[in-house]
C-alpha cells in the first residue's frame, strides 16, 4: 500500500479517540447505550474539527455487533467491512459534487429496501449546504419521514446556508474550533508514533498556524516531517510553511504605534522581497497585536489595539479578492500607523477629545528632530570630504541680447569646446527644463557667448532671465567666462519653408517661391 497521508493515518476510529468535541461525543454514545437512535443529525462546525470522523464512528457503532460503551469495537465484520468500504448500506456522499435533484431522487428511491449486513442503513452526507433549492425540496420529505432503519448524517460548515424546515428535522451538533492545546497534544502524539525527534517550540508554532483545525495541523506537520525527517525543529518550520521572521513583525508592530509609516513600510517591503505569504503575514501581524492586547490589559493604548486588529480582520479578505496584494497591504499598514483610539461618551455615544493628536504630534516632531540630529551629526562627522570651497555669488555682471536675425555667418563662429560639461553641470543643479532647451542647441564664444537654436519652444526658453543668470553663473564658475550672452533663433524659417516645399511637391502643386 503507498503512503498514506497523516490526517487519513491518524483519523479518529472511536468517540474518545476525538480531540476537543466532548460536549458532542458524550451525547452521542449515550443515544447508542440507551438505544435512543434520531434519524436525522446534522453536525455542523469549522473545518477540520472531526464532523465527518464522528459520523463514520457513529455510523460503525450503531451497527458494530459488540459495542462497548457506546463505542465501536473496530473488529467485528460490520465494523470491518464499514472500514474497508465493502458494505454498500453505509453511503458517504459529498453534496459539493453531488447536489442535483437526481442524487436525492436516488436516495428516496433507496430508502425504501431492506438492509442487507447492518441494521441501519446511513447516508452521511458532507457539505451539505451545497445542495441546490429542488435538491433541499427532495429531500425535505425523506428526511421527515424515513424508514425505522435509516439515519440521516447531514454535515456542513456553513449552518446558516441550510433552510430552516431542514434544520428542524434534525438532531443538531456544533463542533467547536479546537484549542492549540489539544492541537498541540495531538502533533506530540503523532511525533512520537512516527519516531521523530522534535522541539516543543514547533509544536506549538504548528498547532498555532493550525488555527482550530486538526486536519491542517496534521497536513503542515505531514509536510513539515517529509522534509525533516531527523529532528524538527522551530526554525525548520518557519523555513517550510514560509513564516515571517518575528523580529520584522515587531518592527512592523513598534512602526505602527510611533505612527512612523515609513519604517513600516520598509519592513514590509523586506517581506515582499523575500517573497513571503502576505496573508501569513496579516495573521501573524494580527496575532502580535493580540498578545499585546492580551499581556498589558491596563494598557492606555488598549482601544487603539482593538481597533488596529478589527481593520487586519478585515484585511485578510481583501487579500483574497485582489490581484494587487502589495498595493492593499501597503495601504493598509499606512491606514494602521493612523489609527487612535476614540473615547466616546457613554451616555451620548460621541466621540470625546483626547490627549492622543498631541501626543501623535509630539512623537512625529520628536521623529524629525532625530533624523535632523542625525543630518547634523553626519555632516559634522564627514566635513573633511565636504567641499569647502567658497561659491561665488558675485559674478561679473553680463548682458543679454536675444534675436531672431542671422548675425555673423556659423563658419566664422568658434564652437565652446565645453559644451556637454556646460549642460551637465546645468542638470546636476536641476535644471532639467534649461538642459533640454540646450539639446539641440549650439554654443559658440569669441568676444560674446552666442547660443543658437532653431526651435521657438527652446529660443523662449533660453532668453529668460533666469536661464541666461543660470548660464553665466556656470560659465563664470566652473570656466572663468564673463561675456555677455547672445541668444539667437535662426533657420526656424527656412526649416519651415522646407517643409512647405515638400508637401507642395508631394501633392504636384505649382508654386512661386520669392526671394
Amino acid at each position: 500500500m503507498g503512503y498514506i497521508a497523516l490526517y487519513r493515518k491518524y483519523r479518529p476510529n472511536t468517540f474518545d479517540s476525538i480531540i476537543g468535541q466532548e460536549n458532542v461525543t458524550k451525547i452521542l454514545k449515550n443515544q447508542i447505550k440507551n438505544g435512543k437512535i434520531s434519524h436525522a443529525y446534522l453536525f455542523s462546525g469549522t473545518r477540520g474539527t472531526g464532523k465527518t470522523s464522528a459520523a463514520k464512528v457513529f455510523a460503525r457503532a450503531i451497527n458494530c455487533l459488540n459495542p462497548k460503551d457506546g463505542e465501536p469495537c473496530n473488529e467485528c465484520e460490520v465494523c470491518k467491512g464499514i472500514l474497508n468500504g465493502n458494505i454498500t448500506d453505509v453511503i458517504e456522499m459529498d453534496a459539493a459534487s453531488n447536489n442535483s435533484v437526481e442524487n436525492i431522487r436516488q436516495i428516496r428511491q433507496e430508502v425504501v429496501y431492506a438492509t442487507v449486513d447492518v441494521k441501519y442503513r446511513v447516508y452521511i452526507i458532507d457539505e451539505v449546504h451545497m445542495l441546490t433549492t429542488s435538491a433541499f425540496n427532495a429531500l425535505l420529505k425523506t428526511l421527515e419521514e424515513p424508514p425505522e432503519n435509516v439515519v440521516f448524517i447531514l454535515a456542513t460548515t456553513e449552518q446558516h446556508k441550510i433552510p430552516v424546515t431542514i434544520l428542524s428535522r434534525c438532531l443538531k451538533f456544533e463542533f467547536n474550533r479546537l484549542s492549540e492545546e489539544n492541537l498541540y497534544n495531538r502533533i506530540k502524539y503523532v511525533l512520537e508514533n512516527e519516531n521523530v525527534k522534535y522541539e516543543d517550540e514547533a509544536c506549538r508554532y504548528i498547532a498555532t498556524l493550525a488555527d482550530g483545525a486538526a486536519r491542517d495541523a496534521l497536513s503542515i506537520l505531514d509536510r513539515c516531517i517529509s522534509e525533516k525527517e531527523d529532528m524538527l525543529t522551530y526554525e525548520d518550520v518557519q523555513n517550510i510553511v514560509g513564516a515571517i521572521d518575528k523580529k520584522v513583525i515587531e518592527q512592523v508592530v513598534n512602526s505602527i504605534m510611533d505612527y512612523d509609516s515609513l519604517k513600516a513600510i520598509e519592513a514590509v517591503d523586506s517581506i515582499i522581497k523575500k517573497g513571503k505569504d502576505l496573508r501569513q503575514f496579516t495573521f501573524e501581524l494580527t496575532n502580535e497585536f493580540l498578545n499585546r492586547l492580551i499581556e498589558n490589559s491596563s494598557d492606555e493604548n488598549n482601544q487603539r489595539y482593538i481597533n488596529i486588529i478589527d481593520r487586519l480582520s478585515s484585511l485578510d479578505n481583501d487579500l483574497k479578492s485582489t490581484t494587487r496584494k502589495e498595493i492593499v497591504l501597503k495601504a493598509c499598514i499606512v491606514q494602521l500607523c493612523n489609527i487612535k483610539s476614540v473615547n466616546t461618551d457613554t451616555q451620548n455615544n460621541t466621540p470625546v477629545q483626547s490627549n492622543e493628536n498631541n501626543e501623535i504630534y509630539a512623537k512625529k516632531i520628536a521623529m524629525l528632530e532625530n533624523k535632523v540630529k542625525e543630518l547634523q551629526d553626519y555632516i559634522k562627522n564627514n566635513s573633511t570630504q565636504i567641499s569647502t570651497q567658497k561659491v561665488e555669488t558675485n559674478i561679473p555682471k553680463v548682458n543679454i541680447t536675444a534675436t531672431t536675425k542671422d548675425s555673423e555667418p556659423i563658419e566664422n563662429l568658434t564652437e565652446f569646446p565645453n559644451t556637454e560639461e556646460l549642460k551637465k553641470a546645468l542638470i546636476s543643479d536641476g535644471k532639467i527644463k534649461l538642459y533640454s532647451a540646450l539639446a539641440g542647441a549650439k554654443v559658440y564664444i569669441d568676444d560674446v557667448v552666442r547660443i543658437i537654436t532653431k526651435n521657438n519652444f527652446a529660443y523662449n526658453i533660453l532668453k529668460s532671465d533666469d536661464s541666461v543668470d543660470s548660464i553665466a553663473y556656470v560659465l563664470y564658475h566652473n570656466y572663468k567666462v564673463s561675456k555677455n550672452i547672445v541668444i539667437e533663433l535662426r533657420g526656424q524659417n527656412e526649416e519651415t519653408i522646407s517643409k512647405i516645399e515638400k508637401v507642395l511637391k508631394d501633392n504636384n502643386v505649382e508654386y512661386t517661391k520669392l526671394d
